[in-house]
C-alpha cells in the first residue's frame, strides 16, 4: 500500500503556539485565512499526498479551479480522514497542542503526531529569544558578520522603559505572535499606548523582546528543510515585502539565482551568502535536526548603517511552513523558468469588492499555460466565491 501525507493549513498556528491551549479557539479574521486559503497545500504537496478541505462546497470549487493545471488531488473532509488508513503522516502549516487535539478528534493516531515533550521543544525554539541565541552562536559556526548590537529580553516595565528611552528608535516585540503581529516602534518615549501595550505582553508572556531599529533596505530569507534525522539541506531563497506594521505582503516569484543576484546588488559578497547558508545547515542541524521534521525560514534583511549596507542574518526563525517556501516550491513547479512575477496575499473586508477584482484581472491578464507551466497572467491559488475575503494569487509577467 503506497503511503501519502496529509497537508493541512493551520496558519494560526502562532496564535495556537501563544495561547498554549488544547481547544484554543482563533479570532475571526484568522479562521478566515484558514478556511480562504485551505487548499493551498496543494500547491506544494506531492502528487499522490492528500489535502485537507473544510466542507464539501469548498472541495468541489478547488476541484474546478486544479482541472486546468491537469491535477486530480485527494482533498479529504475531516470526518473521512480516519477511513484512509495509509496516511503515513500529517504535514500542518505548524504544530501546536490546539492542531494535535484536533487531529486526535479525527481519528488520526498518536504515533503520527508528536509529543507533548515535542511540543514544548517546538514552543521554546518558537520564542523570540531564539534569535539572541542564534546570532550569538553563528560565530562558532563560521559566520562573524553579526550585527552591532544583538536583541535583549525585558522582563519588567521599569527594563521596557528604560530601554525605549535610551534609544530615538526602537522596536518592541512579543515573543509569541502571529506572523508580522506582536510588534510595536519605540521612539524614545515611554507613552500609555506603549505602557499598555507592553505590560500586557509581559503579565501574558512574561517578557518583551528589545531590538534596535534598523533601516531597512530590503527582507528576504533562506529556507531550510530538515528530514527529522538530523539532516538540514537548504531550500531556497525567498524575496519579500511586508506593510508599514510588519505584516507579509508578497514575494518574489522568480528563480534562486535571480533572487541572490537581487541581495548582491548590495553590496553584499557571494562567499558571506555562502558561509551563511553553510553555518544555519550545521547550526539547525544540531538545534533541531533530530526532532523537529519540515520546512522553516530565517528570515534576514539588507539594512543601511551610515550610508553602508549591512545583511542582518537573523531576524526571525520561523519554525513552520511560510509563505516565502510556498512561492519558491510554486515558481519552480509550475512558472516558466523564463518568466518572473509576484506572489500575492491579500485581504478584502467587502467580499464583493474581492470577486469584482477577482474578476476584472481574469479578464485584463487571463492565465497563459503551456505544457503544465504558466507562461504570463494572473491566477488565484484558491476559489474565489461571494463569502470569499483572503487570496491568494500570483501576477506572472506584470508590467
Amino acid at each position: 500500500m503506497m503511503e501519502q501525507e496529509l497537508y493541512i493549513f493551520n496558519p494560526e498556528n502562532d496564535l495556537a503556539i501563544a495561547n498554549g491551549g488544547m481547544h484554543y479557539m482563533a479570532p475571526p479574521k484568522a479562521r478566515s485565512i484558514a478556511y480562504d486559503l485551505s487548499m493551498l497545500p496543494m500547491w506544494y504537496a506531492g502528487a499522490n499526498d492528500y489535502v485537507l478541505c473544510p466542507d464539501a462546497g469548498y472541495r468541489y470549487n478547488a476541484q474546478c479551479l486544479l482541472k486546468q493545471f491537469g491535477l486530480f488531488p485527494s482533498l479529504l473532509l475531516p470526518e473521512e480522514i480516519k477511513l484512509y488508513e495509509n496516511i503515513s503522516s500529517i504535514v500542518p502549516w505548524g504544530w501546536s497542542p490546539e492542531i494535535v487535539c484536533r487531529l486526535n478528534r479525527w481519528g488520526i493516531d498518536s504515533c503520527h503526531l508528536p509529543t507533548h515533550d515535542s511540543l514544548s521543544q517546538l514552543k521554546r525554539l518558537s520564542h523570540r529569544a531564539i534569535t539572541i541565541a542564534i546570532l550569538s552562536s553563528l560565530i562558532d559556526y563560521g559566520y562573524s558578520d553579526i550585527p552591532y548590537q544583538l536583541p535583549v529580553k525585558l522582563c519588567a516595565a521599569s527594563e521596557v522603559r528604560d530601554f525605549i528611552k535610551n534609544a530615538p528608535k526602537t522596536v518592541l516585540k512579543a515573543p509569541w505572535s502571529g506572523s508580522g503581529k506582536g510588534l510595536s516602534w519605540g521612539r524614545g518615549v515611554y507613552d500609555t499606548t506603549l505602557e499598555r501595550w507592553s505590560n500586557g505582553i509581559l503579565k501574558r508572556q512574561g517578557m518583551v523582546i528589545g531590538e534596535p531599529f534598523y533601516e531597512k533596505v530590503r527582507d528576504f530569507a533562506m529556507e531550510f528543510f530538515s528530514d527529522g534525522a538530523g539532516t538540514v539541506s537548504f531550500a531556497g531563497y525567498s524575496l519579500f515585502t511586508t506593510d508599514a506594521k510588519g505584516v507579509y505582503k508578497s514575494n518574489l516569484l522568480a528563480s534562486d539565482e535571480m533572487i541572490l543576484a537581487e541581495i548582491l546588488q548590495f553590496g553584499i559578497k557571494n562567499y558571506q551568502i555562502e558561509q551563511l547558508q553553510k553555518a544555519y545547515i550545521d547550526l539547525l542541524s544540531s538545534l533541531i535536526g533530530m526532532f523537529y521534521r519540515g520546512y522553516l525560514g530565517i528570515d534576514m534583511m539588507i539594512y543601511n548603517r551610515n550610508g553602508i549596507y549591512h545583511l542582518h542574518p537573523c531576524v526571525e526563525m520561523n519554525l513552520r511552513m511560510n509563505m516565502g517556501m510556498v512561492a519558491r516550491i510554486f515558481y519552480d513547479r509550475y512558472v516558466n523558468d523564463w518568466s518572473i512575477g509576484n506572489y500575492y496575499v491579500d485581504y478584502y473586508p467587502d467580499s464583493a469588492q474581492l470577486w469584482k477584482d477577482h474578476q476584472m484581472r481574469q479578464s485584463k491578464s487571463p492565465l497563459i499555460v503551456s505544457e503544465g507551466k504558466i507562461e504570463k497572467g494572473y491566477f488565484s491559488l484558491a476559489p474565489i466565491t461571494s463569502h470569499t475575503h483572503y487570496r491568494a494569487r500570483i501576477e506572472i509577467g506584470e508590467e
